[in-house]
């Protein structure tokens, strides 16, 4: 009897290593070789006549702002009183109209904008280098001390960048088209890889003896899951993300605003939002007209389901935009109220493919891993006879919108944060080297 079942654990291996390279190769390696492509075509047009470059990204700049307010306004004005913000109105069409007029202010007077952005790249600087002495105070030893070093070079050096912008700027000018071709580069060559040699992308399976998905046994007891589903041939080929949360009885919610119409701009009900009640929320992903191919789990050791919940009712009333509330923006939205401190904001990320692979963990391929394990908190002990309740919000529910995402503050808050991710990107590569 050794023999067949030795026969049959070497098969299912072979079988789950083919699902999940099919699923890996179901990302387009076509999207990436272009984006990586255009990314050095960008840097090389920069060293050639940075003057010309430089104008068209503060016009771009212009075009986002004054696209952000507009959008703005015209949420504000159309969806208040079902997103429940009428107190805040005011402060919002304030925001709203102060984008408008710097985006006006990129094409009239250029030079006042870029020393804005200059002031601000040095605040950050400042603001990065307090968050380093706050943590050394938390700390001990030698990292403590390198945190402080650290922290005083840089608000000392963003100090005195305030004061002579001009450095800053020839920084940039230098920073700038540097870094689209090592971004180009690396994506070009991930590309590549996906489509000549999948397998040195494909990450280790999870170790241990816990089953899949499942809570950890040193957790703490409040432990409760959220998961990060991506579909990765959707949007044309850039991916599509859907989330589930589980409730304290062990029920989850799942849901997703999958835009079928494929539109920069939907109403909510035409947005193709939907959300249901769960015991195997992979089931709900696979069971969809266009199915999910991975997942994701996080552990959340202080779970708010109930301020989820109102995330979830908020994002179904608010207007599907391309440019702030896609599939990932609401997804974030949700398992960020929930309590998942590993979500990174999809300002530092924008395609949902590099925003789920960025994320960390292991991605189950759901072929190969098709349910998770149930934690039941039932009142009775017979057997459930309804495992899936499709929703249908009531109007009269109030929702809760999340604090980032205020009117006129989100745009600034995507600047920063793409900022930093490239700075992040350029140490991540120097501690490579290293």
């Amino acid at each position: 009897m050794a023999a067949p079942q030795i026969t049959d654990i070497q098969t299912g291996i072979q079988t789950g290593i083919q699902q999940a390279m099919k699923q890996l190769g179901s990302r387009s390696w076509q999207v990436d070789v272009i984006r990586g492509i255009l990314s050095i075509a960008f840097a090389v047009v920069f060293f050639l006549d940075r003057t010309r470059v430089l104008y068209f990204l503060l016009y771009a700049l212009g075009v986002y702002l004054i696209l952000d307010g507009v959008t703005g306004i015209y949420t504000i004005a159309a969806y208040t009183t079902r997103i429940e913000r009428s107190r805040r109105k005011w402060l919002d069409y304030l925001l709203a109209a102060i984008n408008i007029v710097l985006g006006v202010l990129c094409f009239t007077h250029t030079r006042y904008i870029i020393i804005l952005l200059l002031l601000i790249i040095g605040a950050r600087i400042i603001v990065h280098g307090i968050g380093l002495i706050r943590h050394a105070l938390r700390t001990s030893g030698r990292q403590a001390g390198l945190n402080w070093i650290g922290g005083a070079l840089l608000i000392v050096g963003g100090a005195a960048l305030l004061f002579r912008p001009a450095i800053v700027f020839t920084f940039l000018l230098i920073f700038i088209p540097v870094y689209a071709l090592v971004d180009g580069g690396y994506t070009l060559t991930r590309g590549l890889l996906l489509r000549f040699a999948p397998t040195r992308l494909q990450p280790k399976p999870p170790a241990g003896d816990a089953a899949p998905g499942d809570i950890p046994a040193d957790a703490p007891t409040t432990t409760r899951r959220a998961l990060v589903f991506v579909r990765r041939a959707g949007a044309s080929g850039l991916g599509h993300i859907a989330w589930a949360y589980e409730w304290n009885n062990g029920w989850f919610n799942a849901g997703s605003v999958e835009n079928t119409l494929g539109k920069p701009f939907v109403a909510p009900a035409e947005m193709g939002f939907w959300t249901t009640h769960t015991v195997n929320p992979i089931d709900a992903m696979r069971e969809r007209e266009y199915p999910y191919d991975e997942y994701k789990v996080f552990y959340v050791a202080d779970p708010k389901p109930k301020p989820a919940w109102k995330t979830v009712i908020w994002e179904s009333r608010t207007p599907y935009s391309a440019l702030r509330h896609n599939c990932n923006d609401v997804a974030y939205d949700v398992l960020r109220m929930f309590g998942a401190k590993e979500l990174i904001d999809p300002a530092e990320e924008v395609v949902p493919n590099d925003w789920y692979d960025t994320l960390p963990g292991y991605s189950f391929a759901i072929p190969r891993y098709p349910a998770i394990p149930q934690h039941l908190r039932r009142m009775s002990s017979r057997e459930l006879t309804i495992q899936f309740i499709n929703l249908v919000i009531p109007a009269p529910l109030q929702g809760l919108i999340p604090p980032w995402r205020v009117n006129g503050r989100r745009a600034w808050e995507e600047l920063t944060k793409a900022w930093d991710k490239m700075l992040v990107d350029v140490a991540s590569i120097v501690r490579r080297r290293r």
